[in-house]
């Protein structure tokens, strides 16, 4: 033993040293693969201002480890860059609702809920919408509206509306939309402006006034049940008519849009209006 101690401290230093290196590679390109060291790295992308190249590490962290507990947090991360960073919205939104679906039992989709809520289109306009509209109190036997945006030119949308009642078609007429930086509007087919159909940011106690009628955010946390189904986080913006004593209420569901009309006094609302039908699709 002693002689093998004796040959081992005689050995050259440089064949020592070689040993040493080769551990410590050996142990660069574990930390290398490991799932903490592809994060900081990605990290240091998105702190040196190279977003797109910080969005394709946590990709690549997902698909080489689709099976690791900070997945969720790779897709948030992916979200936050989008929004904050690169002001994509829909790609944004995209991730945070992927981690609001797939992973609701952890932390990130709390998170991700947070931030979806502040970049959620509440009039969503997009070639192909559909919704359908009834009167309450008889799902539509006596009124019925089908609004479809039809076209987009200049950022301006287009949209039909088709009435009917007892099944029979009543009129049709068309409506135009265009969403700037401080609300959305409806304009004339040339764009200009007619009327404020939401003032941006959206927040709570938020006033407008549009001719002789004020409107007002009173909540952005209601729950409410319509032909549709039933929608979570919607907006409730009161709108009463200057000087009387009763005002109609609009409700809004995120990525969706109008859902519920209803008319108060103060001693309850009435529904008048709800959505039955909602689709993204032309089919």
């Amino acid at each position: 033993m002693k002689s093998r101690i004796k040959k081992f401290f005689l050995l050259p230093t440089s064949y020592l040293l070689a040993k040493g290196l080769v551990v410590s590679c050996l142990l660069t390109v574990f930390l290398g693969c490991s799932v903490d060291y592809q994060f900081k790295r990605a990290e240091t992308l998105k702190d040196n201002g190279k977003f797109l190249e910080a969005v394709k590490k946590y990709e690549s962290i997902v698909e080489k480890n689709p099976q690791s507990i900070r997945v969720p947090e790779a897709f948030y991360n992916i979200g936050k860059i989008y929004q904050q960073n690169l002001e994509n919205n829909d790609e944004a939104k995209i991730y945070y609702k992927r981690v609001i679906n797939e992973y609701s039992a952890t932390e990130w989709a709390v998170q991700s809920k947070e931030l979806f809520l502040e970049i959620a289109d509440y009039f969503p306009l997009l070639k192909g919408l559909k919704w359908v509209e009834v009167d309450s109190e008889t799902s539509g036997k006596y009124m019925l509206a089908r609004n479809e945006i039809v076209a987009e030119q200049n950022n301006i949308y287009e949209m039909t509306r088709n009435l009917y009642t007892r099944n029979n078609f009543v009129s049709s007429f068309r409506k135009y939309f265009k969403k700037m930086p401080n609300g959305l509007y409806e304009t004339d087919k040339n764009g200009e402006i007619l009327t404020a159909i939401l003032l941006f940011p959206l927040e709570v106690n938020k006033e407008w006034v549009v001719g002789n009628i004020k409107n007002t955010i009173v909540s952005k946390k209601e729950e409410v049940e319509v032909a549709a189904g039933k929608f979570s986080d919607c907006i409730k913006i009161k709108k009463q008519l200057i000087g009387t004593p009763s005002w109609s209420v609009e409700y809004y569901a995120p990525e969706v849009g109008k859902i519920l009309t209803t008319q108060s006094s103060g001693s309850g609302e009435k529904r008048i209006t709800e959505l039955k039908e909602f689709t993204a699709n032309n089919d």
